[in-house]
């Protein structure tokens, strides 16, 4: 006697049914692993669209110091920005703005006739709007520096209590230059260095802005000084960008391949059900 097995529908359906589930759980588990990434990327400054105001000196002013402080009110923007003043298009100091939203910078002049300025730099280093002119005089009681100051940076940014200036102290005539510090926070420095290139590192005692001042002397009785904003922003929340990732090409295809393939292979298993099922039929029909 010839015995027939007939198909197991059931158990193919159950097979089936795990194998939608596997398919659509990897799909899930490709998608959550392409919306997990990493991303870092620098967010400039806001450029403010005003130029600082510089209210002292005056114009016109005469001036019988080799030393004068430039006053003013910076833009309103946040985060605040850093006022560079310069002399005659030089940078001549910068300073962080105060809680008032103002500056002040201390500046070292020639004898001679002058062009005072200032301009804004973002935290991220951008350069904003300049301010009209200020023409100052200076008499013949002002004298010449021989001392030049060169920062490697216009202003200091503050990431953590430490804060280091770098940058070059070039004299002629003279072998050693005493440098006093002021960090701004009520504590000083003193060192004796030779010219040339120069760090001074100080640690603050809280995360903070600050003007330094450095002042340079001579043996020679030759001076000259100029003041560095060390400035922290602590509350500026960068612009919010919308990023969108796409899956790779490779892995959408695999997806799609594997959906493909168990279309077909749902298709044939309901074409084979359907032919038993006709067969079954013929074969209880009467002759």
């Amino acid at each position: 006697m010839l015995h027939h097995e007939h198909t197991s529908y059931r158990a193919l359906t159950v097979i089936f049914i795990l194998s939608g589930f596997f398919i659509i759980s990897l799909n899930v588990a490709s998608r959550a692993a392409a919306d997990q990434f990493g991303i870092s990327a620098m967010v400039m400054a806001p450029i403010p669209t005003t130029p600082p105001i510089i209210n002292s000196p005056q114009e016109a002013a005469i001036i019988k110091e080799d030393s004068l402080l430039v006053t003013g009110s910076c833009p309103l923007i946040t985060p605040q920005v850093i006022v560079s003043v310069a002399v005659d298009g030089t940078q001549a100091g910068t300073a962080a703005c105060d809680s008032n939203n103002d500056f002040s910078v201390p500046v070292s002049v020639d004898r001679g006739v002058h062009k005072i300025t200032a301009s804004t730099l973002t935290i991220s280093g951008q350069e904003g709007p300049t301010s009209s002119p200020v023409t100052i005089t200076v008499p013949a009681l002002g004298t010449s520096s021989p001392i030049t100051l060169t920062a490697a940076q216009p202003f200091i940014y503050v990431n953590s209590r430490t804060v280091t200036w770098s940058g070059s102290i070039q004299a002629s005539n003279t072998t050693a230059d005493h440098v006093h510090i002021d960090w701004g926070d009520g504590s000083v420095s003193d060192y004796t260095v030779q010219p040339g290139a120069e760090s001074f590192t100080h640690q603050y005692a809280t995360l903070a802005s600050h003007n330094i001042l450095l002042d340079v002397a001579s043996a020679n009785d030759n001076s000259t000084f100029e003041q560095f904003g060390a400035a922290t922003f602590t509350s500026y929340t960068a612009p919010v960008a919308v990023i969108t990732q796409q899956r790779p090409f490779f892995e959408t295809s695999t997806i799609f391949g594997l959906y493909g393939l168990y279309i077909t292979a749902l298709s044939i298993m309901g074409i084979i059900w359907l032919e038993a099922k006709h067969n079954a039929r013929q074969h209880h029909i009467p002759a």
